[in-house]
């Protein structure tokens, strides 16, 4: 992070006038303890240059701040979610930017929040994957998306976005499916899944992930009754339940299956739905796809997909 700041502020002054007042002295001298390596000294400086009113208002003060906190955080607090550090660090580019900044120093504010949201996104991986917390995941994923907007305000958001919520559907979907009485999963999934389909209503993974959870669902109940777990008088009502669920996952299999009719996931999917819907035509139409694709059918004892 060192290479990023430039020595123009001592060359500023220097040119400007050979004469420094104390606070300006010591914004001078931060920068130098800065360039030194120097942190935790430079930052008794800079902390008194930023509430100094002659030198308060000065941008260049509050992105050095910035820098000589980074230096200072990157330490132990890169990957924590809650850092005063880090939060200092932000607070001072928000403040420089907000005195109308140099386009030099505008850069070097956008390079320093680009790098700690970077931080933010490794940290909502982190939460997800590591520890399955959805609410801590997002929030350093919110984060993230504050600061990369913030540092270029043109960029493009939008692919970040549904590559997380694809993440985060799928990691739950695939614990759902592993377990069908874990309904937080399953309604994880569902959200986060269905937000990427907003943004892109095609998306292969996402349709293929909504689709397993619903036909998983109704399958589960269909092994109920094979299991003779149902009551007779509960039969009617539990199939009814189950082709409402498999009718929930065709519409997400079609819609992978009329972009790409060789989809074998797809092609094996729809030929379960129709199994649980009891449509015979249908059945054998995707069974000789199936033969076609040389997709393996189970058999009614098995699970489509875990």
């Amino acid at each position: 992070m060192c290479k990023y700041l430039k020595l123009m502020l001592l060359a500023g002054f220097m040119l400007g006038s050979m004469v420094l007042n104390a606070q300006e002295a010591k914004l001078v001298r931060a920068q130098a303890l800065y360039n030194e390596k120097k942190p935790d000294i430079a930052r008794l400086c800079i902390d008194s240059v930023v509430t100094h009113p002659e030198t308060a208002k000065r941008y260049e003060a509050w992105t050095i701040r910035g820098f000589v906190y980074y230096e200072i955080y990157k330490r132990n607090d890169k990957n924590v979610l809650e850092s005063s550090l880090r939060d200092t660090i932000i607070s001072s580019i928000k403040r420089s930017n907000q005195l109308k900044p140099d386009a030099d120093y505008k850069s070097q504010n956008d390079k320093i929040l680009s790098t700690v949201s970077v931080h933010y996104r490794s940290i909502a991986r982190s939460y997800l994957f590591e520890q399955s917390n959805y609410e801590l995941s997002l929030k350093a994923y919110n984060n993230f998306r504050e600061l990369f907007l913030l540092a270029d305000s043109t960029a493009n958001i939008k692919e970040k976005d549904i590559e997380y919520n694809l993440a985060v559907g799928s990691h739950f979907s695939d614990k759902f499916n592993l377990d069908k009485g874990n309904v937080k999963a399953f309604e994880i999934a569902k959200v986060t899944l269905m937000k990427a389909l907003e943004m892109n209503p095609t998306d292969t993974s996402a349709n293929m992930n909504m689709g397993v959870m619903y036909l998983n669902q109704a399958t589960s109940l269909i092994e109920k009754i094979d299991a003779g777990e149902a009551s007779i008088k509960d039969v009617d009502i539990i199939q009814d339940d189950a082709a409402k669920l498999a009718k929930q996952a065709e519409q997400f299999f079609l819609k992978v299956y009329n972009q790409n009719n060789k989809n074998r996931k797809a092609v094996l999917a729809l030929y379960y739905v129709y199994d649980v819907l009891l449509d015979e035509a249908k059945i054998l139409a995707f069974e000789q796809k199936c033969k076609e694709l040389k997709i393996q059918v189970m058999d009614e004892s098995s699970n489509p997909k875990k």
